[in-house]
């Protein structure tokens, strides 16, 4: 106890001298890499389906762009009542495995299949069904909230530092920053495998074995970490959650992430229809695979900075910083056109990828820090409540981000199957692109000023006994 007061102490006088040079000097580093890994295979799922699963519904199944979005917004419904329960059921759970580590295998099994059986729908003779469209689209979420709340539950148990927690989610944004560019790229995937529906499918089987794969691999990289066994007290699910809600730093911190992801799944969903029709490219996979690797190396070389800056001027201050970034850089696409160089379209990606790497590293570090406040404050260990929250409202804007965007195609006369789009209509996704992102994100900085969590904070609060 008096180490762990007397390291965060002498981090806080003097950061730059005590902190890792690198990922790889931290000693703990196998233990962060084999958590993080995990995040591959929920990246792989969710960019590819934020990223594809507008286009593949309205394009390839040919449902119009309005109804592709009511079915995205029945389908989340489900996620109301999962993902909180499924935090819940984390924290009960007892095995020889711990609480949380079972479920990383039985979600990526759910989730592999989940991302077969949709993107093979198109070759099935009930392709039209919006009843087994929606239980598709319910399996995919399910699979992830089995996976991704545990999961996110796991490092406020494994890890009591503050800075030692960011420097494990550097480790997760690094993989994020690889799986958006993988999961994203799964239209020029789709293209390589074959024509139309086929290209989907083969796309979709190869999807699901890696998406199973990685994140069963975190069962196994994360098996020396330290696991806390459940809370004995009896505590109902509702009264769980109200003392969750009390939680100031908490809510404060999902009600940003809540509007952020709007708008960085706005981003990736409307990449597909601006490479298409705004830059006017025939096979919009090739320009959507540049645009994520400018963006993923600029995202993964610039964690450092993002890591050390949140360390010199708190992590809410190094939020609101990547955030006015990543919305000026939102407003360039107004000037998007056929003519537009390939070195201005990766420079604009390279901009996206800097401001995301420091919106992810400090969203996913001050999750745990939130927990930490919780279990100081009420001695109460529930980390999968929080994470499932988390969680849900990762999910909610996944889904409902591309269904306002479609609502906005729509409005603009967005046609589907459409190989050509009228002026109003390139205009409307040329507004979407620019104005959307700008309006979740400034909305964000409300939240965030009622943030106050920091390293002294913690500090000053006694661990329980």
């Amino acid at each position: 106890m008096a180490t762990n007061m007397q390291t965060n102490t002498t981090v806080n006088q003097g950061v730059a001298a005590s902190q890792p040079t690198s990922l790889l000097a931290d000693p703990n580093w196998k233990l962060h890499a084999g958590w993080g890994v995990g995040t591959l295979g929920a990246s792989f799922l969710l960019n590819s389906f934020a990223a594809l699963q507008a286009a593949y519904l309205t394009t390839v199944l040919g449902i119009a762009a309005a109804s592709a979005a009511g079915l995205l917004f029945i389908a989340k419904l489900w996620d109301v009542v999962s993902n909180p329960l499924m935090g819940w059921i984390s924290d009960r759970t007892e095995t020889r495995w711990g609480r949380r580590r079972p479920y990383l295998l039985l979600g990526g099994a759910v989730a592999g299949v989940a991302m077969v059986i949709f993107f093979s729908s198109a070759l099935t003779p009930v392709s039209q069904s919006s009843v087994l469209i929606v239980l598709s689209l319910a399996l995919v979420g399910t699979g992830y909230t089995i996976f991704n709340v545990p999961y996110m539950a796991m490092p406020s148990e494994m890890i009591d530092d503050y800075h030692e927690r960011t420097r494990m989610m550097s480790w997760r944004v690094a993989f994020i920053g690889i799986g958006t560019l993988i999961g994203a790229s799964a239209q020029r995937v789709a293209e390589l495998l074959g024509d139309g529906a086929v290209g989907y499918a083969r796309m979709g089987v190869v999807y699901g074995l890696l998406i199973f794969i990685f994140m069963g691999w975190t069962f196994f990289g994360t098996a020396k970490g330290r696991a806390r066994t459940r809370d004995i007290r009896k505590v109902s699910f509702g009264e769980q959650l109200r003392t969750a809600v009390s939680n100031k730093p908490f809510m404060a911190l999902l009600g940003v992430k809540f509007v952020q992801l709007f708008g960085l799944f706005t981003s990736t969903a409307m990449s597909f229809f601006l490479v298409k029709f705004v830059l006017g490219k025939e096979q919009p996979g090739s320009w959507m695979v540049l645009f994520l690797l400018a963006s993923t190396v600029a995202q993964m070389m610039t964690i450092p900075f993002w890591r050390h800056l949140s360390q010199r001027i708190e992590k809410q201050k190094t939020f609101a910083l990547a955030v006015i970034v990543f919305s000026l850089t939102s407003l360039t696409w107004l000037v998007a056109s056929p003519e537009e160089s390939v070195w201005f379209f990766c420079f604009r990606a390279a901009l996206k990828g800097f401001a995301a790497a420091g919106l992810i590293l400090m969203a996913q570090s001050m999750l745990p820090d939130v927990i930490e406040y919780d279990y100081r404050r009420t001695g109460m260990r529930r980390e999968g409540v929080f994470s499932g929250w988390y969680s849900f409202v990762e999910k909610v804007a996944s889904a409902f981000a591309p269904s306002l965007l479609l609502l906005g195609y729509a409005w603009f006369g967005f046609q589907s199957k459409a190989p050509v789009q009228t002026q109003e209509a390139l205009d409307g996704i040329r507004y979407c692109a620019a104005f959307l992102p700008c309006l979740y994100f400034g909305l964000s900085l409300i939240p965030l000023a009622f943030y106050r969590l920091t390293a002294k904070t913690l500090e000053s609060m006694p661990r329980p006994a």
